[in-house]
């Protein structure tokens, strides 16, 4: 079910399984449809790729639903001091934007009936089988969904935009990011599906779109590499937005975000003896 404004936050595409019952992955695509999905009463399962609010915008619709979600994230499902932890939202006024936003627009709030999954995990609705495939990087426990008689793969924000790869959470983590990709360049499907902008790809198209997010990754190395002829403090870093390229609003959220990616590239950089932390700031060795 494509989302709203192309799939671009704060919606996804969401996944819609009719077998002997009727289940939707990632339920934040189309209000009304949704809304109207809902009210029949023969939605028995959700499943979530991973705990980001522009994946569950309207799973509150479905309150008599089994829930399912990664074991590593059950924390942020079940509590907002839970998804601060995972987000690294540790400003008073970065808690108090998220309060309100999740409450108003995403209407979160705990499941009643949430179920944890783990890699390797095998759901059957008659003849549609989902297998759950790790791939972590975007948030700790981040996974893709395989329909094998359907020779579908379903990557959820591995969404093969742009933008390239996002890891802005206090949780991401760069290497198993990178890690995910390599994995996936190894899969094969007839079709992909991500949750963001396009959505449908060939598995050619899917190919030239991993490639490209390893390619967005280097390319960030080598950008701050560049910009570290001089030393600079992650703050300064921030302030040029390298990632982002422009100020957005609220400044304080996408300067974390831009934060928390900077980081990981400097930390991976600093591991590849390429750049060194000293006094004045991070500069290229």
């Amino acid at each position: 079910m494509p989302g709203n404004q192309g799939g671009r936050y704060p919606y996804c595409h969401s996944l819609i399984l009719t077998g002997e019952e009727t289940w939707v992955v990632d339920p934040a695509s189309d209000k009304d449809f949704l809304a109207r999905l809902a009210r029949t009463g023969k939605v028995t399962r959700i499943f979530l790729s991973h705990f980001h609010e522009d994946h569950l915008k309207y799973a509150w619709f479905f309150r008599g639903a089994a829930v399912h979600a990664p074991l590593q994230e059950m924390a942020a499902l079940t509590s907002l001091e839970g998804m601060f932890t995972l987000i690294g939202a540790t400003q008073p006024v970065f808690q108090d934007y998220l309060r309100e936003t999740l409450a108003r627009e995403f209407h979160f709030q705990p499941f009643p009936d949430l179920r944890a999954y783990q890699p390797g995990d095998r759901f059957i609705n008659g003849d549609i089988v989902l297998e759950v495939r790790a791939a972590p990087g975007h948030t700790p426990g981040h996974s893709c969904f395989v329909f094998p008689e359907q020779e579908v793969m379903f990557l959820a924000d591995v969404d093969l935009t742009p933008f390239g790869p996002w890891y802005g959470d206090a949780a991401s983590n760069l290497e198993d990011y990178a890690q995910t990709l390599r994995a996936l360049k190894k899969t094969r499907a007839g079709t992909y599906l991500t949750a963001h902008e396009q959505g449908v790809f060939t598995w050619e198209e899917a190919q030239a779109g991993l490639d490209y997010f390893v390619q967005v990754i280097h390319e960030r190395d080598d950008m701050l590499w560049e910009l570290l002829g001089e030393p600079h403090a992650l703050e300064e870093l921030v302030a040029r937005r390298p990632i982002y390229r422009r100020p957005r609003e609220p400044a304080f959220v996408y300067d974390h975000m831009e934060g928390q990616m900077l980081q990981k590239h400097l930390d991976r950089l600093a591991k590849q003896g390429r750049v060194a932390a000293t006094k004045a700031g991070y500069v290229r060795v």
